[in-house]
């Protein structure tokens, strides 16, 4: 999947559903103001007959008139009000994001801290799906009152999004199905269609409120109308019921074009989504396994919540089973879904479970006959995570196109690298990072400074902030953090997320308070600093409301060329820092001169030919503002700054620990979301830069 095209192709979508909408809209009020037009006509020759006028009943041509200018205003004005309304106040009451969307659906929030075995199972793979992903860990829910199979993905970004699964789907589903239908719904997270999911949320409820009002309208004067017609007075009550009856018929037909859409734009996402959870674990038996044990089970994946039908397209499978016609169906026919990964399938649902077991001794095998080579051949250490052999990769230096394409499209590589960093977090620090309260104090940890002429006032600060316990806390989890490895620490951050997004909305404005204080108390914020107080308080700020999800004001690169420069120096910087760090050596500044000139060409900033450049110099307070700037341009321009930072980094055929945090860190705040990466220098056959 290319990252790029698929958030180009969302928006693309989105100005479709907007054109659509319109459409269905503009059919509701001229057909409404039709229908009002010929019942007032009726009302009028009524009453004509009334006051002693045609006996007949026949109708006058002006009685038949629809060119009424004034009703036709009023009836759109009417309309727009609301349906406009209703969708706007649907979709505002939706900006609470993910968190919102789980607990109008009857979702509980699992604590990162849970003991429950099913719960812990679920986490764990949440968790290196999304470290996989290079997105923070995302809340997760479950639906305890639905016992079927089903899970979702929502919200308006990464930074936002939360998981959510029914209870059936943790009883019935093994790890390796489990593994699929979360892969799947990272896919819809990485694909961008969650802001589209909660817009189409809106629409459909717009249009149907004139069908509700129209039933209601209907309800409260049929009665009324009968009671009147035995007294021979129902001239007023006619009018009024054929108004309601039109708008419960017209509002029904804008339902009928609003479900047709979200099926139109919901099932080839599935199809997409399916696709992409197959690369991201490379095992197509756990997401076509959960979709046979859908097909074999009697109630399959239908809810109970009444908020099935206008959430369907958010679901992993069908989630409504009443609809009448396939066409309003959000997901493919199950049987054509599964055959799009599995060729053989028939349609046989039941013996799925029949050869369950042999499945799964086969993915053992095939597990311990991947260990088995991994230490029979070497690879290289490539961003692409191992994937070339020895013998070919090493023909080749480190391409900046590859190192974007893993940008939105993790693999399985990714998740066994999340595993094996899991593996290596001291057991203290990751029993730490599950807590809301010592989460926090891992984040301090990470911040205390090594120099004790700075180290002693971040001391001072948080005791008289946070209190002893967290002092003594954040003292016994020092030892571990700051022995860790580097490409360890970003993971954490992300770790640590999914549980800091359990403290109240209080709780986090004075942990937030206290993070950028403790920053600025050692009176030199460095890169890693920046790293921490940006990425971690970036996702977070969404996630508690302090933030607005960044709106697109730049389309062209000149708009923010300063912003570029300042980047892709402070890449060069993360280039001079890494070498001197794990190579004990300073990087040759010529290097990085010509680096950094191929960067700003790249971004289409810079002088063709030019063959050396010297960074500009920067601080954190100007990185600060370029990210804000840069969260705020288009994708185009996201991509080209990314291309151009890893070409920066590659130059030099090595990518070191801090180039590629560094590089990560950026990535992800401009959700562009970035597996961790592989470091370590290819074995090139030209120099440097050829």
């Amino acid at each position: 999947m290319d990252f790029f095209a698929a958030q180009e192709l969302r928006r693309k979508k989105t100005k479709w559903l907007i054109g659509l909408y319109i459409i269905a809209v503009a059919s509701i009020i001229i057909g409404l103001y039709i229908a009002i037009a010929i019942a007032l006509g009726f009302s009028k020759q009524y009453i004509a007959a009334e006051a002693g006028g045609d006996p007949s009943g026949g109708m006058s041509a002006e009685v038949f008139s629809l060119y009424h200018p004034q009703l036709f205003g009023i009836v759109a004005g009417v309309n727009l009000l609301i349906i406009g309304g209703a969708s706007l106040a649907k979709i505002a009451e939706l900006r609470g994001g993910g968190a919102h969307v789980a607990s109008s659906l009857g979702g509980v929030r699992v604590p990162a801290s849970t003991t429950d075995r099913d719960h812990k199972r679920l986490l764990n793979v949440v968790e290196e799906m999304a470290l996989a992903s290079g997105i923070s860990v995302p809340p997760v829910y479950v639906l305890p009152h639905e016992p079927t199979i089903n899970a979702f993905a929502a919200g308006f970004t990464p930074a936002d999004a939360v998981i959510g699964v029914n209870q059936g789907t943790l009883d019935q589903l093994n790890r390796d199905e489990l593994q699929g239908v979360i892969a799947h719904e990272f896919s819809h997270i990485l694909n961008g269609d969650m802001r589209i999911n909660i817009r189409l949320i809106g629409v459909l409820f717009g249009i149907q409120m004139l069908a509700t009002i129209g039933y209601f309208v209907l309800r409260s004067m049929g009665g009324r109308g009968r009671r009147r017609s035995r007294n021979d007075n129902d001239g007023g009550v006619g009018p009024i019921l054929a108004i309601a009856l039109a708008l419960l018929i017209f509002g029904s037909i804008g339902q009928f074009f609003a479900r047709w859409i979200k099926a139109i734009l919901s099932r080839q996402r599935e199809y997409l989504a399916d696709a992409s959870a197959i690369q991201f674990t490379r095992y197509p038996e756990g997401l076509g396994g959960a979709l046979k044990v859908i097909g074999a089970t009697s109630a399959g994946s239908a809810m109970k919540t009444p908020a099935a039908e206008q959430m369907s397209h958010m679901f992993f499978a069908d989630s409504f089973s009443s609809m009448m016609f396939s066409m309003f169906s959000t997901h493919p026919p199950l049987v054509p879904r599964i055959q799009q990964i599995d060729k053989d399938f028939k349609g046989d649902f039941k013996g799925y479970f029949k050869v369950r077991k042999a499945i799964a001794d086969r993915r053992a095998a095939a597990r311990e006959q991947r260990e088995q080579e991994k230490t029979q051949s070497s690879t290289l250490r490539t961003p692409m995570g191992q994937m070339l052999p020895a013998e070919i990769a090493e023909k080749f230096s480190i391409d900046p196109l590859l190192l974007l394409a893993t940008i939105g499209s993790p693999d399985r590589d990714d998740v066994k690298r999340s595993q094996e960093l899991i593996e290596k977090l001291p057991p203290a620090v990751v029993e730490a990072a599950h807590h809301p309260y010592s989460a926090r104090c891992v984040a301090f940890a990470m911040l205390v400074d090594d120099d004790r002429a700075y180290s002693d006032q971040q001391w001072a600060h948080l005791e008289k902030t946070e209190g002893e316990m967290t002092v003594e806390t954040t003292r016994k989890l020092l030892f571990h953090i700051h022995g860790l490895e580097l490409v360890l620490r970003l993971p954490l951050m992300e770790m640590i997320q999914g549980s800091l997004a359990d403290l109240s909305p209080q709780q986090y404005e004075k942990f937030r308070d206290t993070v950028q204080q403790l920053v600025r108390l050692d009176s030199k914020t460095s890169l890693f600093e920046f790293i921490v107080r940006h990425h971690l308080l970036m996702h977070l700020d969404r996630r508690f409301s302090f933030r607005e999800p960044p709106r697109v004001l730049y389309k062209k690169t000149a708009q923010v060329s300063r912003e570029l420069r300042l980047m892709l120096s402070a890449f060069a910087s993360a280039s001079q820092i890494g070498s001197v760090l794990e190579n004990d050596k300073e990087a040759d500044p010529e290097i990085t001169n010509q680096a950094y000139a191929l960067a700003l060409q790249a971004v289409e900033i810079g002088q063709t030919g030019q063959g050396s450049v010297e960074p500009e110099p920067w601080n954190i307070e100007q990185l600060e503002s370029c990210m804000r700037s840069l969260h705020q341009a288009s994708m185009k321009i996201k991509k080209k700054l990314l291309y151009a930072a890893a070409m920066l980094i590659t130059y030099d055929h090595e990518i070191t620990i801090a180039e590629a945090e560094f590089f990560r860190a950026v990535a992800e705040s401009l959700d562009c979301p970035v597996p961790v990466l592989a470091v370590g220098r290819a074995n090139p056959i030209a120099g440097p830069g050829v």
